[in-house]
């Protein structure tokens, strides 16, 4: 169930849909989407690769299928509210109440997440405000597919009108205990 579904920008001006969940059994799931790049590269919701062509960022890919999952709309169709709420403050140490827009439309809304467990360089900033690994490693669940909570459809599956779901069962198959 979504819990927060909000908008933040980086300070390189990359912006992120920020994602907080409750599982069945009350986890939480805090995820980032970047959906765009940073000011330096165009703040572009796409990239160039070496044939030219556009291809959208994966964070964007995930954050619209996340948005037309919930609530049917596109993510540029959705309308948001400045809202406050907790965030983490590096000066702090600590998450503060901050105001951000956010889309009121995906509040309490379920989804099925396709998570997986990784292990990820912790990084910190170097002298240059750069994040550069550690040395040390983390695990993390990342979102690797959203699905539809009541059809357990893609939006791929929903865009062809697959009579039913199938990717989903693939897709645990490939993944489930690994």
């Amino acid at each position: 169930t979504i819990t927060l579904a909000f908008l933040t920008t980086s300070d390189g001006g990359a912006m992120a849909l920020n994602i907080r969940a409750k599982t069945e059994d009350g986890k939480e799931i805090r995820q980032q989407l970047w959906m765009t790049s940073g000011t330096a590269k165009g703040c572009k919701n796409y990239y160039e690769d070496k044939n030219g062509e556009k291809k959208y960022l994966p964070g964007f890919l995930m954050a619209n299928a996340l948005s037309l999952l919930t609530t049917g709309k596109e993510i540029s169709e959705q309308d948001t509210e400045e809202k406050v709420v907790p965030l983490w403050s590096s000066t702090a140490k600590a998450e503060v109440p901050t105001k951000v827009p956010l889309f009121m439309d995906m509040l309490n809304k379920q989804v099925i997440f396709g998570l997986m467990k990784q292990t990820v360089d912790k990084t910190v900033k170097d002298d240059r405000g750069n994040y550069v690994p550690s040395g040390e490693t983390r695990e993390e669940n990342e979102i690797d597919k959203v699905f539809h909570a009541e059809s357990r459809k893609t939006t791929a599956e929903i865009r062809a009108q697959a009579p039913e779901a199938a990717f989903i069962d693939q897709w645990v198959a490939k993944w489930a205990g690994k």
